[in-house]
């Protein structure tokens, strides 16, 4: 894609949020497992050809993890030239009781694990009983 419709697309597009992968088009999704074993959960996520302590950002909020990675690589030799480069978007919703505190995240081979403890599951919301009103006697 070239950089001029990249930046058409990104400003077009701007206000709403493809994030989700919704529209791979647009913005092309990570590849990723997930398992739970052990008691954590084991996120991996293929992600080459990035720096990770550049281009990768990791974020979790109320049970979602949000991947975001900007590939920008210039490879060359005496007779070819080739760029890559590009926004890497996933989110992925993490299973009940995992403890979002707990995450810790290691890249190695182009390979991003990301790794949380699990927890017990909380029951969603929470019960509000309903009292009898005192009653008023005249």
């Amino acid at each position: 894609m070239s950089t001029a419709l990249a930046r058409w697309r990104d400003s077009v597009f701007a206000p709403l949020d493809l994030s989700n992968g919704l529209i791979p088009l647009f913005t092309p999704d990570i590849r990723v497992e997930q398992v739970v074993e052990d008691g954590r959960l084991l996120i991996r996520a293929e992600l080459p050809g990035v720096d990770p302590a550049k281009e990768v950002e990791l974020t979790v909020l109320n049970g979602v993890l949000k991947i975001h990675a900007e590939r920008s690589a210039h490879r060359s030799d005496k007779a070819h030239t080739e760029f890559q480069y590009g926004r890497l978007e996933r989110v992925v919703t993490l299973p009940p009781g995992v403890l979002e505190d707990s995450g810790k995240a290691t890249y190695n081979h182009g390979i991003l694990e990301i790794t949380f403890t699990m927890g017990e599951p909380r029951e969603p919301g929470r019960h509000i009983p309903i009292e009898k009103p005192k009653s008023t006697t005249k």
